[in-house]
């Protein structure tokens, strides 16, 4: 039934590829030969265009650095990631996910940055210690983070006001559910609970009972009715109506901010009006918007959202281990965390900058979305939060990319009920868990 996404990801790492090698030469010419870089990362249009001219923008301050674009989108990335580093021919510098981190440095593929800190080749004197721990592991320093932002749910403002309907701000499950009916009765739009995209909205609302999803080796719950209530909203929003059907995700490339069925479709029955994002995402769905529609942010829904919310490490950077060009690849990523005139072009595509000098210098340059998602995370989210996770261990892979997804599909399609759903991810979580930390 994806056969038309498979299609379309292949579309898009063919043109991904005539894209970068037009606007920062071949991945050929990044393979060897001293003073060459290949950077690596996912995202949409607006971040490959912005990466693209900050990569430009480096090479003509260090014109002895050659500098080589590549992206893809997020599932094809990992695909290709994990290709390259079995032929130890992975990139210089990589886009790192926290669901990804841990199997990268347990297997040794990871550069320690911490050298480069300590002699200054990499300043992050401005940078919070905390955000520096994100990293972290046995002391040694393997990614930097990116930038920052928090978990929001964006949604079509224009279209509730219209209807006579209020988003709470920081909504508790009932509330959200109960505008998610209100808006399919007096519209006819449908919601999308973040179907098929893994572990972080269920993480999400087990970190307002205090539990944590996953530990090394195991689940971090006891049992599998700790995991049903996530899966209960898409029951009870297929049963009524009001949840999108599987079907639609069907025809669309599912993370594509594009194609996301809150800008992208013609009729109210094949479209959201809302979309579980993170706050750095609000500036690129503001400008896909229909129609003119506004867009407003809401946090992700909870029993208890303070305990809930997070600040998020959006992204990291990383370096290959087996890069031939280390210093100039630190030369870059120090570049990236502490030049203003970088972080003008990024803006916050990525999340927020994690230098504290950066940010304060590109306030005032921000385009009234990304002012909107910076006053989001300081005012609203930031006061209400509590302590991010640790990294997710060794195999939360799986849980993202394969079982969850499984089995909220199985579940719309009504193959089985929430509660098989959730003991379903109980018993192959531990498992996979268990598998990959031997």
């Amino acid at each position: 039934m994806h056969t038309f996404k498979k299609a379309l990801a292949i579309v898009a790492a063919g043109a991904a590829c005539l894209s970068m090698a037009a606007c920062g030469g071949s991945s050929n010419d990044s393979k060897s030969g001293e003073g060459n870089l290949t950077v690596f990362w996912w995202g949409n249009q607006q971040r490959n265009e912005r990466t693209a001219q900050i990569n430009d923008m480096f090479m003509k301050e260090n014109p002895d650095i050659k500098v080589t674009g590549q992206f893809a989108e997020f599932a094809d990335y990992w695909q290709k990631l994990s290709t390259n580093a079995a032929g130890k021919t992975m990139p210089d510098i990589i886009q790192m996910d926290v669901s990804y981190i841990s199997q990268y440095i347990d297997n040794g593929q990871l550069l320690d940055l911490k050298p480069y800190i300590d002699n200054g080749s990499l300043d992050v004197s401005d940078v919070d210690p905390n955000i520096l721990k994100a990293g972290e592991s046995d002391g040694k320093i393997y990614a930097l983070t990116a930038a920052t932002n928090v978990p929001v749910i964006i949604y079509d403002k224009t279209l509730l006001d219209e209807a006579g309907i209020t988003m709470p701000e920081q909504p508790t499950v009932d509330e959200f559910e109960a505008v998610a009916k209100q808006v399919y009765e007096k519209t006819g739009y449908k919601t999308n609970f973040r179907y098929y995209e893994g572990y972080q909205l269920p993480e999400y609302m087990l970190r307002a009972e205090g539990k944590t999803l996953m530990e090394k080796g195991k689940l971090g719950v006891d049992s599998a009715s700790d995991l049903q209530p996530y899966f209960e909203v898409y029951e009870k929003g297929i049963k009524e109506g009001w949840h999108m059907s599987p079907e639609t995700f069907s025809e669309v490339k599912i993370g594509s901010v594009e194609q996301d069925p809150l800008v992208y479709g013609t009729a109210p029955e094949r479209m959201s009006w809302c979309t579980f994002r993170y706050s750095s995402q609000f500036a690129a769905y503001t400008k896909l918007a229909q129609n003119g529609h506004e867009l407003a942010m809401a946090t992700w829904p909870s029993t208890d959202v303070k305990k809930s919310n997070y600040i998020r490490t959006s992204m990291y950077w990383a370096i290959s281990a087996t890069s031939k060009n280390k210093d100039q690849a630190v030369k870059w990523l120090n570049w990236y965390t502490n030049n203003v005139d970088a972080a003008k072009v990024m803006l916050t595509d990525r999340g927020l900058p994690i230098s504290t000098k950066v940010l304060d210098a590109i306030k005032s340059d921000l385009p009234d979305a990304d002012q909107k998602a910076l006053d989001f995370q300081q005012n609203v989210v930031t006061p209400n939060s509590s302590p991010a996770n640790p990294p997710v261990p060794v195999g939360a892979s799986e849980l993202n990319t394969k079982i969850y997804p499984t089995q909220t599909e199985d579940l719309c399609y009504g193959k089985i009920d929430a509660a098989t759903a959730a003991q379903n991810v109980f018993d192959q979580g531990n498992a996979a868990l268990a598998k990959a930390a031997k």
